[in-house]
């Protein structure tokens, strides 16, 4: 395992350099994340049987890691100067042992997010969840709920809420690198997602910087997309289909970035910040 430890402030310039990527070829980048966003709300939009969505959903979760593979390919071939297109999104499906351990990720996500839904039906209890359900409810009649059962789910609701956040937070840390050190290093799934976790504690402090830029980006982007939803549900039908439009290109204008700040994350840590933009390789073991 050979990664650096990187200074806090290199978290901003990561997403600087985001920014310059999406600059070298913003119509390709957003072709290839449209096609992503888009594949990724198909069983909202299309599928009307909640089982079949639910199967849907899950499905996507397995592919999940391999089609961001897909867009972290296409933000190294921009980066390189390199023509982007769209069906660069399915790369990491195309390369056999690369898709291989890249499902490993889909299946090792898919079974993580399982353990976090089990964990918090445990911590927090049926008789909890009924009375959570029942608030709603109230709340969506206008009813005000009754304030002993509010303070009898409060405790639970929050050790419920910690626990989850602590266990996405090492998912997440998990998938960061391993994603990119399977599609461009090489690295077999268990392998990249262990190292990834390591890399991610050393560097725990330029991460942190990264990711409050990005939590700042998206408070500001949300106090626009309000406004755009308050101005377009004065047009009935026609603003409706204007905000999904408009939230739709947000979204992926967001991930073009996130994902190339990532990218930018793993070229520096693990290495490459000087090399060239790395084809994607056989599996190392």
């Amino acid at each position: 395992m050979d990664f650096r430890s990187t200074p806090a402030g290199h978290g901003l310039a990561w997403f600087q350099g985001a920014l310059r990527i999406l600059e070298k070829n913003p119509r390709g980048l957003l072709g290839v994340a449209l096609l992503f966003v888009v594949i990724q709300l198909l069983p909202n939009l299309l599928v009307t049987n909640q089982a079949l969505s639910t199967a849907l959903s899950i499905a996507l979760l397995l592919l999940g890691p391999a089609l961001f593979a897909g867009v972290l390919h296409a933000i190294g071939e921009a980066d390189a100067g390199r023509p982007v297109a769209s069906g660069q999104l399915f790369e990491g499906l195309r390369r056999p042992r690369v898709r291989v351990q890249l499902l490993l990720l889909g299946v090792l996500q898919v079974l993580a997010l399982f353990v976090v839904a089990l964990a918090a039906q445990r911590i927090f209890g049926e008789d909890n969840l009924a009375i959570l359900m029942k608030i709603a409810e109230q709340a969506e009649q206008n009813v005000t709920p009754d304030s002993v059962e509010l303070q009898r789910i409060a405790t639970p609701l929050l050790q419920t809420v910690m626990v989850g956040m602590v266990m996405l937070f090492v998912l997440l840390s998990g998938m960061f690198f391993a994603v990119p050190r399977v599609l461009f290093d090489g690295r077999k799934a268990l392998g990249a997602f262990g190292e990834s976790l390591v890399a991610c504690a050393t560097n725990v402090l330029s991460l942190t910087v990264y990711g409050l830029v990005l939590v700042g980006v998206v408070m500001v982007v949300c106090v626009g997309l309000m406004i755009v939803g308050a101005v377009c549900g004065l047009l009935g039908k026609l603003g409706s289909f204007l905000f999904l439009a408009a939230f739709i290109g947000v979204f992926a204008v967001w991930l073009v970035v996130s994902s190339a700040g990532n990218y930018r994350a793993w070229r520096e840590v693990f290495g490459h910040a000087d090399a060239g933009a790395p084809p994607i390789v056989g599996i190392e073991a």
